[in-house]
């Protein structure tokens, strides 16, 4: 019994210890595989707060790549919208003729002569009148009557017959804008007018291609002059302050001062060729509009030199001669300062004292040129807009100017520079430029408020008119530019600065800087396409003409001056078949309705003038707007046509 209780204790024993064995053992198992889970887990942890430091490091960040392409979609769009060619009428705008339009002369005139409330440019001789044939019948080149800038006029072949004569002009204002139109005339017996107003100046206009391809020359000239100006003044109010104040005497300095001057210089070289050779398009360019050719057509030395003695020649032509100086400048000497070592008896670095005037003068001439070429110098009230338009050019190129050195010269110097000199050097220069940009900012908004109240004058232009959409655009773009300005400002310029290094703030702060330098160049192509546009108060119809079939007859109708108030209406009909003055009118009616406005139909007396000829005397048309004007000729008791056309009353 004793021996048998004896083996059972060594059983139970074996089997408590068995049971603590499996149990440690299952313990142990369960700590590895929790402790395997842990470091696992924290294996993963680490990895992605490790992958996401370097994501950080790098800039890698998901959300502004979508935003970037959010910026570069809306400049396309933008841009498309600003250089789409559009119908713009000039500046100018006729006031009246010699001979009056639809007069009946007993005899054929001299000469033909258009008076317009401006001066304008008359070298290309796009006067011409036509006898009903189509038949070109004037005599030598157009010419200003006594010397009256605002009359231009040309002379007439001698024994001219009788019959119906239609002139044609294509002047160019003031402002550099090309307008046309025409009006028909009698001689003794009357016949039809061959052809229409609208289908003689057909072949005269510039097509989309050309429209398009002179906004684009002249927003590449605006870049080049904020890229030229903007370097000057980021080299002086930014750059050379900042090195003073930071640099090192070590050669690593040196070859920052080194990097950043060469860049610099690469970039006036760059806006120099940019200017000269976008200059010498435009010259091009606007023959082709003034004589209402192509490009090519215009690519003649004698059209040229006939570009050149207009307002908008001069000035760009001196502008081209600026841009060669520049260009001079940078291949005799090397203009821009740098670091150098110092005197004799002295360690360390120097900067010598700038001297830039060589380029310096050049470059500010060419502030001056947007204005001299295009609206601000011929537009009342010129003391307002010229000086307006100055200060404009100018603090644009301080801004956008800036910001492409900061984008394109800044990188190449720091990258010389360790970690921390990187840092002070970029914090120095960025904070000297954010003073100079809010400065400039300013200044830009007040002077574009000032010319787009002026230009554009009512909120309907804005939309209404080529020249508001382009404004529109640009509001747009400077809305979003003080944005970021005001983002830089408030974040990313006090974290630069509070930094050792550049970081993360130095990588968020460089793609703001992109978006901007983006936004400035859509605001440029908006510019480029904005000037080809005469101003939206300067978009008067003039005397409106137009063409449409009423039945057996051909009517042509001419709405002088289409402008608010009294207005008086010229009808011709013609026979379809024979060309000849309609003489089977028995009673002609017309009618005037402004349903936009609320308008109803005004009934209109004509009176008879001639052999298929009616006018209608101070046709009121007291609001501004699309006129829907209805004419039915009655040829018999039971047979009447009638159509309608639209005039726009300015």
């Amino acid at each position: 019994m004793i021996a048998r209780g004896q083996a059972r204790g060594r059983v139970m024993t074996a089997r408590r210890q068995a049971r603590g064995r499996v149990v440690t053992a299952r313990g142990e198992a369960r700590g590895r595989v929790v402790t395997a889970r842990g470091e696992a887990r924290g294996r993963v942890v680490t990895a992605r707060r490790e992958a996401g430091g370097r994501l950080a490091a790098k800039g890698r960040l998901r959300r502004p790549v979508p935003a970037a392409r959010a910026w570069a979609a809306l400049a396309v769009a933008a841009l498309a919208l600003a250089l789409a060619p559009a119908a713009a009428s000039a500046h100018a705008t006729l006031e009246s003729t010699v001979p009056a339009r639809g007069a009946q002369l007993a005899k054929a005139p001299a000469q033909v002569e258009f008076r317009f409330d401006e001066a304008v440019e008359a070298t290309f001789g796009a006067l011409r009148v036509f006898d009903s044939q189509g038949r070109p019948v004037q005599e030598g080149d157009a010419f200003h009557p006594d010397g009256n800038g605002s009359h231009v006029a040309v002379k007439l072949k001698p024994g001219l017959k009788d019959g119906t004569y239609t002139a044609t002009y294509r002047v160019i204002s003031a402002d550099g804008h090309p307008v046309s139109s025409g009006f028909v005339f009698s001689v003794g017996d009357a016949g039809p007018a061959g052809k229409s107003v609208d289908s003689l100046l057909a072949g005269e206009s510039t097509g989309p291609i050309t429209d398009s391809a002179f906004a684009v020359v002249r927003a590449v000239q605006y870049a080049a002059i904020a890229l030229g100006l903007g370097t000057l003044a980021f080299l002086l109010l930014c750059w050379l302050p900042a090195l003073r104040a930071v640099a090192g005497g070590d050669a690593t300095w040196q070859a920052a001062s080194d990097a950043f001057a060469a860049r610099a210089q690469r970039i006036l070289v760059a806006a120099g060729i940019a200017g000269l050779l976008s200059g010498a398009a435009a010259l091009v360019l606007q023959g082709a509009v003034g004589q209402g050719s192509t490009f090519w057509d215009a690519l003649k030395p004698g059209v040229v030199n006939e570009v050149l003695g207009t307002r908008f020649g001069t000035a760009w032509g001196l502008g081209a001669v600026a841009w060669a100086e520049v260009l001079g400048a940078l291949a005799i000497q090397r203009p821009l300062p740098r670091l150098q070592p110092a005197s004799v008896g002295a360690t360390g670095l120097a900067l010598p004292s700038p001297r830039l005037a060589a380029l310096a003068l050049p470059l500010l001439a060419l502030a001056f040129l947007p204005a001299m070429g295009g609206h601000a110098s011929v537009q009342s009230p010129v003391a307002l807009l010229l000086p307006a338009n100055v200060l404009h050019v100018l603090a644009m190129s301080a801004w956008l100017g800036g910001i492409a050195m900061l984008v394109l010269a800044l990188r190449a110097a720091t990258a010389r520079l360790d970690p921390a000199d990187r840092g002070r050097l970029l914090a120095a220069t960025v904070s000297r430029f954010s003073s100079v940009a809010g400065i400039a900012i300013a200044v830009l908004l007040a002077t574009g408020a000032v010319q787009g109240i002026v230009e554009v004058r009512t909120f309907a232009h804005l939309l209404d008119t080529a020249f508001g959409r382009a404004v529109l655009i640009k509001i747009a773009v400077a809305l979003a530019i003080v944005a970021l300005g005001a983002l830089n400002r408030q974040r990313l310029l006090p974290a630069l600065r509070s930094a050792t290094t550049p970081g993360r703030a130095g990588v968020l702060l460089r793609r703001t800087l992109k978006a901007e330098l983006l936004l400035g160049l859509t605001a440029l192509g908006a510019t480029g396409a904005l000037s080809t546009y005469a101003p939206s108060i300067a978009m008067s119809s003039g005397p409106y003409a137009t063409s449409a079939v009423i039945g057996p007859a051909r009517l042509e109708v001419t709405v002088d001056p289409a402008k608010v108030g009294p207005n008086q209406l010229h009808l011709y009909l013609f026979d379809r078949k024979t060309g000849a003055p309609f003489d089977q009118t028995e009673e002609i009616r017309v009618t005037a309705a402004l349903p936009g406005k609320g308008i109803a139909p005004i009934a209109m007396t004509p009176h008879v003038a001639g052999p298929g000829h009616f006018v209608v005397d101070g046709a009121k048309l007291a609001v501004k707007g699309k006129w829907t004007l209805t004419v039915v000729d009655r040829v018999s008791d039971f047979d009447e046509y009638q159509t309608r056309f639209t005039a726009p009353i300015e």
